[in-house]
């Protein structure tokens, strides 16, 4: 239970994230096969034998052991679900060049869960992440870039990283690039390249993407005018739940907004 006695103490611990000195030196004899041991369990879905194995890997200073224990603790597996205690542990992997463990906390700064919400923090997480080509890290920080949060607003800056986790298959990345090229923001305005992207969101699912592919194909902007074309996105787009408010009927039917496929949390 003393763990539990510094949950007080660990938004100030977690804006920092110096990790102690034993973090820094090679691992002791074992800690691999907790984490080994820890993943396992994990694997299998008994999240309480791998809490147990993972906080040894963890404790023993193993960057993917604290990582994975930080996961356990944000999504409740094997543990009380406890959004200061993941910051915790990703801060420590964070602070060891853990690339899944930096994003998965500026992703906590930017929405304030855990440790007090802090742009400029989640800009900085999300970048060390992102200059190690992690998709998820890249995307938010493109978006973070877009809305001038934690950063100047620059949407040059944000269709490079949109574009960096686009290529890497991040859905929701693909439908924000797109956009960025159908309005001209950030890039020259290119219906051709929009509708590329819309289309690979669109065949993740992105019911935004469709609506907007089935848009252009009316308007035939990008692609050629197809009426057919059109109305067969437009209604996949309402089939995968999109609501164009401007219609009450439709809205009170489908209940709930377009989204984009977000891309998998480290």
């Amino acid at each position: 239970m003393a763990e539990e006695h510094n949950i007080a103490s660990t938004s100030t611990h977690a804006r920092q994230f110096d990790p102690p000195d034993a973090f820094g030196v090679g691992l002791p004899a074992g800690s691999a096969d907790a984490l080994a041991v820890g993943l396992a369990y994990k694997a299998a879905k008994d999240y309480a034998q791998a809490a147990s194995w993972l906080r040894l890997a963890a404790e023993s200073g193993s960057s993917n052991g604290q990582y994975q224990l930080g996961s356990l603790y944000k999504h409740g597996q094997g543990v009380n679900r406890d959004y200061a205690l993941a910051a915790m542990w990703y801060g420590h992997a964070a602070a060891q060049g853990h690339a899944r463990a930096q994003c998965a906390l500026g992703i906590l700064y930017k929405r304030g869960q855990g440790v007090e919400q802090d742009f400029t923090l989640a800009a900085r997480w999300l970048r060390e992440a992102a200059a190690q080509r992690h998709g998820t890290a890249q995307y938010h920080l493109g978006d973070l870039y877009q809305e001038g949060l934690g950063v100047p607003c620059d949407f040059a800056q944000a269709a490079h990283w949109f574009r960096q986790a686009a290529e890497q298959g991040c859905g929701a990345a693909q439908y924000c690039l797109a956009t960025l090229y159908r309005d001209g923001r950030g890039v020259p305005q290119d219906f051709a390249r929009a509708a590329h992207w819309f289309r690979l969101a669109a065949d993740q699912g992105s019911n935004l993407a469709q609506y907007c592919l089935g848009i252009l194909y009316k308007s035939g902007h990008g692609v050629p005018r197809d009426d057919e074309q059109a109305a067969s996105w437009l209604r996949k787009a309402v089939d995968h739940g999109y609501v164009n408010l401007s219609t009450p009927r439709l809205a009170r039917e489908r209940g709930r907004p377009g989204t984009a496929p977000y891309p998998r949390e480290a």
